[in-house]
Formats: C-alpha cells, sequence, structure tokens
C-alpha cells in the first residue's frame, strides 16, 4: 500500500527525513545566515536527526530535536519544525537551546571554550503578537557595551510559514524564501513549479517523492517507526552514557581494565579511549 495523501515539508517527520541529508540542510541554512545577513561559510557538517540531549543524572529529562548540525566552526545549529507553536513549544525550545549550550563543556573546561548556538524553529502563528517577520529574532544574550547579534551565545529564531504565503513573488527574493514557498507547497507538481530548474531544490522534491511512495508503507507506518526508533535510540543512548560515566569514575581508582569492563559493558577499546 503506498501512501495516498501528499505531505509536504511542514510535516516534522517528512521534514526531518529530507534535511537530515547534508548537502540539503547546508544550502538552507547559508539561505538563512545570507537573510539574516550574517556571511558564513560551511566548509562541512555533520547532521543529527531525532539528537537527544540528556542531563546529569537518568532523571533528568532527555530533549529530542528534530535535526542538529554541528559546523566546521563548533558552532551547533538546532532546527525544529512545529505544526504549532505557543508557550509549551517556546519553553520546549528554549530548554533545549539551553542545554546545548551547557552539554558542549566537559568539566575541565573553561567557560570560553563554548561555541554559539543556533535555534531554528519554522512555526506559523503569531507567538504572543510579537512576532511579526517573517524571521523574528528571539536572542538569549547581548553584551550591554555592544548590543549586536554578533556578541551573542545563544540565538532563537522563528520563522513563520505562514507570512510567505501571503508573500507576492518576487523573482529577485532571497533563496530562504524559495525554501519556505517550498515547504509549504501542496503537492509535488507545486513543488516542482517552485523549485525546477534547481539542482538542490529537485533533490530535495525527489526525496519527499521518494519517501511517500516507498512501497508497502503508509504515512502512518513512517510515523510509528520514527516515534519507535527515536525512543529506542534514546532509551540505548541513555544506558551508554551512564555506563562511559561510570567508567571514568572506576578509571579513577585502582580498578583493572577487564573488571571496569565487565561491570560497564563497555569494551576494553571504549574505556581506554576515556583516559
Amino acid at each position: 500500500m503506498l501512501t495516498e495523501t501528499f505531505v509536504n515539508l511542514t510535516n516534522d517527520i517528512t521534514f526531518k527525513f529530507v534535511f537530515s541529508h547534508e548537502s540539503l540542510i547546508t544550502d538552507l541554512l547559508l539561505s538563512f545566515f545570507d537573510y539574516i545577513g550574517i556571511h558564513k561559510k560551511i566548509e562541512s557538517i555533520r547532521v543529527f536527526k531525532d539528537y537527544s540531549i540528556y542531563g546529569a543524572n537518568l532523571e533528568d529529562k532527555v530533549f529530542f530535536g528534530d535535526i542538529v548540525a554541528i559546523l566546521d566552526t563548533e558552532e551547533i545549529v538546532s532546527i525544529e519544525m512545529y505544526t504549532n507553536f505557543g508557550k509549551e513549544e517556546y519553553m520546549k525550545s528554549a530548554s533545549y537551546l539551553s542545554r546545548l549550550f551547557g552539554n558542549q563543556l566537559k568539566k575541565s573546561d573553561t567557560y570560553l571554550k563554548a561555541k554559539k548556538v543556533y535555534s531554528i524553529n519554522f512555526m506559523s502563528g503569531n507567538y504572543y503578537k510579537e512576532n511579526t517577520e517573517v524571521i523574528n529574532d528571539y536572542g538569549f544574550v547581548r553584551k550591554i557595551e555592544k548590543p549586536s547579534m554578533a556578541n551573542e551565545f545563544i540565538s532563537m529564531y522563528l520563522i513563520r510559514l505562514d507570512l510567505v504565503k501571503n508573500m507576492v513573488y518576487n523573482k529577485n527574493e532571497k533563496r530562504l524564501i524559495r525554501w519556505l514557498r517550498l515547504m509549504n507547497a501542496k503537492s509535488i507538481d507545486e513543488m516542482k513549479k517552485i523549485g525546477g530548474n534547481d539542482k538542490t531544490m529537485e533533490q530535495t522534491i525527489a526525496y519527499v517523492d521518494a519517501f511517500l511512495k516507498e512501497e508497502g508503507t503508509t504515512f502512518q507506518d513512517k510515523i510509528n517507526y520514527e516515534k519507535n526508533k527515536s525512543h529506542e535510540e534514546g532509551f540505548n543512548e541513555g544506558i551508554k552514557e551512564n555506563a562511559i560515566e561510570i567508567a571514568r569514575n572506576l578509571l579513577k581508582t585502582e580498578l583493572k581494565i577487564d573488571d571496569i569492563a565487565k561491570a560497564t559493558g563497555l569494551s576494553k577499546q571504549e574505556i581506554e579511549a576515556l583516559k
């Protein structure tokens, strides 16, 4: 059975599948930075889908992000797609962003080692009647003496997809606006009209088309699969992180590597790498 209904890029399952491809998320991010006036090159990028961030212990809430991209500068970009955006979604994004920033640092690191973290949230609606532009800067930290974007360590942006629907097409419009139009498209044919003759966007359309037409899979199957996979991966990662922390503590004692391996379930090579 094939997926009968077109599901566009504003659905987070489709969004995560498509933009977990490095070339596509790189193009999207470059268009975003260009739109907000930041000149940035991305020489390389590491992309993670359903990225999980843990607290100090197993009782802490685990945050799952749609996509996290780590740039060659080690700056971190969290990208989220929201169907609705209200107070809870804002608090979720703020919590995730803050933990991403703090979790960069190990015990011996100076705070100056932390790199900038961006949160880019695609959504619809006028949150608290304050995000009136296509891109709205909800920056967290500004230096008093120089209140500019360049001095922020943590930045949150809300991007309003609903405003793009009402914009009149302009052939000279920024590339980001074209990406937003592509996300809003209601059919593959509409996507082709928007992204035609553009190699990267045509690749995006091909990924969406293939994703929706995968044989033997309905879109609900994909939703269930992604949710189960995220839960299972998050659970397994939590166990592994806990084992690593225990191993680090045991290495401070005189316990032999073999005994630490038996106690934690880690391999000798993994334990050696922690020294």
